[in-house]
């Protein structure tokens, strides 16, 4: 008997036995009552009659046992039948293992790399910081936007009219980042922070062993006190215990240790404030800081809110306070034009920590976002022809009596089941992911260091990969229901396929390819940008030069004049070294770290001190420009007759020249100004150079104007020190440790590096930002072709008896391969069109990363269309050569 006849009959079979199931419960319905009236007559109670009744019909104990009993049958029923489609779900992996590889692997890196970039936004963004209601600390800046710097540090004695003034806030502690030494045997040059008695305090930070500063700490008469961190300690002091109390030599002086700071400690400043998180120790500042002068800003501030202020009222505060002092300080001209209409201001510390780095890292979340919705519409695509595959089996269950519900469990628990072998693919692959995060991240990503696959984490990838799976067994459950019966059964009897399967997975394949291109044009737009980055030439060169630090610390170097004997010495025998160029100092380096901020100053003859113009400031020696080969438009370099006893002059910048005497030779003109008061000494200072603008600060922008002071004029301590050698930089290291060891054995070098690392570390977040761009959109691109593979080769499969006609009938096979790859090319050009139109979308969150760019940038889109039509053409050609070995005679006879 043929099989249609057969199941129609069977169907017939099993409507009628639940027709004759209801008749016989109404049946049994009746006769309860029935027999439960004849009860009542015979004078039972009405709950009695009908107790007797369910007893004499059933032999049971009453309708409560029945229905627990019929309760517990299905529970029992439901489990067992979830179990067997859990069975059910494993053998069918089992069976087509390919299918089951490719779909957890690409959930496994969908899921993968989406919980590795949420492990790091959920560490740098949505955790609090790691101190005491951390929630309560704000960062204050001094807002000198009419002079270039919206973001300056505060000067000492703002800290004390914020502790007099504010009363929202529990205190306020500062810091400054600088260096010191660690004599003794084997010296050593230490980054440190300088901070005030209660910035421990004000931070919510506790030691790890010991104790943080006191009030005591910070009297004029009080000896040296300094606290470790806890790598200092583990690699000097080997995690000795006994070092808290001890005395130990810093700069020569007897310093006690009064505490250890706990592993992983960081003081979590803002970038920008010039305070590295790897700070190695702290020490106090100096008890006079509160006194210098209110133009010498260098203080980074925190302050701590009192419970259940609110943020916007603490910062309502500081406006007025800062307003105040402005108005208080205004005939000396300290604040300046107020164009933002307030002098300081205030910002939540974690959300200003943040504030450079929350872009990129929403924008890596929105890339793996896209990257998980490709790979999941891939395995859609997937699951649907698979679905389509085993149309025949599931028209047999309907036909058996299957509902919707049964339908769905079953396909509920097999997305399940690839979900969760997914999600614990993806939990491997974001380990991995992870990690190479932290070996690529910028130093401005510093703290993704801290981030981990925890169980926060574990759990979101779980959910994630659950989620999804419930999601992607909605396709084949949606192709099951929209599917006739009857149709399937036969085209499964014949082995053919459907043109509605084909159409929706063309949808998805379109979907796939326009997501591409939105990656593939913001890799694009990011790359240009950074190979503009890259050429950007910073007014001096960095080959053949390598840097170090000095600090000339010590009794000995108390008197000015032997610090600068000893600087000039050393110089002179850097420079006599074999292959050395030229040798110079410096005080801060281009992109370093250290924290220096621009001065006023006064061109001669002007005597408005209100609107005075600000410049970075930077001390050097002889030699420095040389070494760097900055090139200079007027005038000469400083020379070693530039001495502190003779005329104050200085070096300026193209950009200050311009400003200060438009139309005029800046050589011989005077301005008052001095690096260390801040202007406010009388004294006139002459110009003897002009140089082209260097970008010291930033490779992305010209920053302000600049003055360059003689170090003999204008002393710093440490120095920067940069030698340019004619052959391998890194081989004049050991000659310059032999040079500085043959004059003062108890100097350490610091920090010795070329100075072309400064320039990577300047390019470094662009470059990291331009590389997961590009690895997203590769990622996709290759998501997408395996789904236009897919696609094609499942097009041709349902026109495998139309090819076999049209070589029967003289087709060649060229013909054959334009008819595939012709409608492949429509789904790609399909796909370029909503891609570009989605990409100049994108482009426009991109802005900010984008140097010397438009998001409109048309030579990005252009090179996102060969690229792509590239891939498509690949991924179809196989599936067209494929269908050009098509046996007519064959594909007839099939039919």
């Amino acid at each position: 008997m043929p099989i249609l006849p057969r199941l129609s009959a069977l169907r017939d079979t099993l409507f009628r036995r639940k027709r004759l199931e209801s008749e016989l419960d109404a049946e049994l319905a009746a006769a309860l009552e029935t027999l439960a009236d004849r009860y009542v007559a015979s004078g039972m109670s009405p709950e009695a009659a009908r107790l007797a009744a369910h007893a004499a019909l059933g032999g049971l104990n009453g309708i409560a046992h029945v229905k627990e009993e019929v309760r517990d049958v299905r529970v029992g029923r439901s489990l067992e039948a979830t179990i067997g489609d859990l069975r059910y779900a494993w053998r069918g992996l089992q069976r087509t293992p390919g299918f089951g590889a490719v779909a957890i692997l690409t959930l496994g890196l969908g899921i993968g790399s989406t919980t590795a970039i949420f492990s790091v936004v959920r560490t740098l963004l949505l955790s609090d910081l790691p101190f005491q209601d951390g929630s309560r600390l704000v960062f204050v800046w001094h807002d000198l936007s009419a002079r270039g710097y919206p973001r300056a540090p505060l000067a000492g004695p703002e800290i004390v009219d914020l502790r007099d003034r504010a009363r929202l806030f529990s205190g306020f502690g500062g810091i400054w980042s600088n260096t010191t030494v660690l004599t003794g045997q084997d010296p050593e040059q230490l980054r440190i922070g300088l901070v005030t008695h209660d910035f421990f305090s004000v931070l919510g930070a506790a030691p790890a062993l010991g104790r943080t500063f006191k009030a005591e700490d910070a009297a004029p008469t009080a000896s040296g006190t300094i606290l470790l961190s806890h790598a200092l300690w583990q690699r000097r002091f080997a995690g000795d215990p006994a070092i808290v109390g001890r005395t130990i030599q810093v700069n020569n002086r007897a310093t006690a240790v009064v505490g250890v700071m706990p592993p992983g400690f960081r003081p979590m400043m803002p970038p920008d404030a010039s305070v590295p998180d790897d700070l190695q120790a702290w020490l106090l500042l100096h008890s006079s800081f509160t006194t210098w002068p209110r133009g010498q800003r260098f203080l980074r501030v925190v302050g701590r809110m009192k419970p259940g202020v609110r943020l916007a009222d603490a910062q309502q505060e500081i406006d007025a306070i800062g307003i105040q002092l402005a108005r208080e300080y205004k005939r000396v001209g300290i604040y300046g034009p107020m164009e933002s209409g307030r002098a300081l201001y205030a910002v939540g510390l974690h959300a200003d920590g943040v504030r450079e780095v929350r872009p990129t890292l929403l924008a890596l979340f929105a890339g793996v976002s896209l990257l998980l919705v490709v790979a999941c519409v891939n395995v859609a695509s997937l699951l649907i022809a698979r679905a389509a595959a085993r149309s025949r089996e599931t028209a047999v269950r309907i036909v058996l009596g299957a509902d919707t519900r049964r339908l769905f469990r079953q396909y509920a628990v097999e997305g399940l089941l690839l979900g969760a072998l997914g999600g614990a693919a993806g939990l491997l692959v974001g380990r991995g992911c992870l990690a190479l995060l932290v070996s690529l991240r910028p130093a401005t990503l510093g703290r993704i260091d801290a981030a981990s696959i925890d169980p926060g984490v574990t759990a979101f990838a779980i959910g994630l990969a659950l989620t999804w799976g419930l999601i992607l067994s909605l396709g084949p459950l949606a192709q099951a229901r929209s599917a006739d019966i009857f149709t399937s059964l036969q085209q499964a009897s014949r082995g053919g396929g459907s043109r509605l399967l084909y159409r929706r997975r063309a949808a998805l394949v379109v979907f796939q390819l326009a997501l591409s291109v939105v990656l593939l044009v913001s890799a694009g737009l990011l790359a240009r940008a950074f190979v503009r980055l890259a050429n950007v030439d910073p007014g001096f060169a960095w080959d053949n030069v390598v840097t170090f630090r000095l600090s000339l610390s010590g009794p000995r170097f108390e008197e000015r004049e032997a610090f600068h004997a000893f600087s000039a010495q050393f110089r002179s025998r850097l420079a006599a070294l074999p292959g050395v160029i030229a040798a110079g100092a410096i005080s801060h380096l281009p992109y370093d770290d250290l924290p220096n901020w621009g001065t006023p100053y006064v061109p001669d003859g002007r005597v408005d001190r209100g609107e005075r113009p600000t410049a970075d400031t930077r001390a050097i020696t002889p030699g420095f420009f040389e070494a760097v080969g900055a090139r200079l438009i007027e005038g000469r370099f400083f020379t070693e007759a530039d001495t502190a006893a003779s005329t104050p002059v200085a070096i300026v910048d193209e950009r200050l020249a311009r400003h200060a005497w438009p139309g005029e030779s800046a050589i011989g003109k005077r301005f008052t100004g001095d690096p260390y008061t801040n202007g406010h000494a009388s004294v006139l200072v002459t110009v003897v150079g002009v140089v082209r603008h260097l970008r010291h600060r930033q490779l992305a922008a010209e920053t302000g104007e600049q003055i360059y002071y003689p170090h003999t004029q204008a002393p710093r301590n440490p120095m920067a020190y940069v030698v340019r050698s004619s052959s391998n930089p890194d081989a004049v290291i050991p000659q310059v440790r032999g040079a500085l060891a043959r004059l003062d054995s108890t100097l350490p070098i610091y920090d010795p590096r070329p100075l072309s690392a400064y320039v990577v570390a300047a390019r470094a977040a662009r470059r990291f930002t331009m590389i997961l761009a590009a690895a997203f959109a590769g990622a996709a691109l290759a998501l997408a072709v395996i789904g236009v593979y897919g696609v094609t080769a499942y097009a041709s499969a349902l026109r495998r008896r139309e090819f076999g006609v049209r070589l029967a009938l003289g087709a060649t096979r060229r013909q054959i391969v334009g008819l595939v790859m012709g409608e492949t090319v429509r789904l790609g050009a399909l796909g370029l069109v909503l891609g570009l139109a989605g990409a100049a979308i994108a482009a426009t969150l991109l802005r900010s990363q984008l140097y010397e760019l438009t998001p409109g940038d048309p030579l990005s889109y252009a090179l996102a269309i060969p690229v792509l039509a590239g891939a498509v053409s690949l991924a179809a050609w196989l599936p067209a050569q494929r269908a050009t070995r098509i046996s007519p005679m064959e594909s007839l006879r099939a039919d």
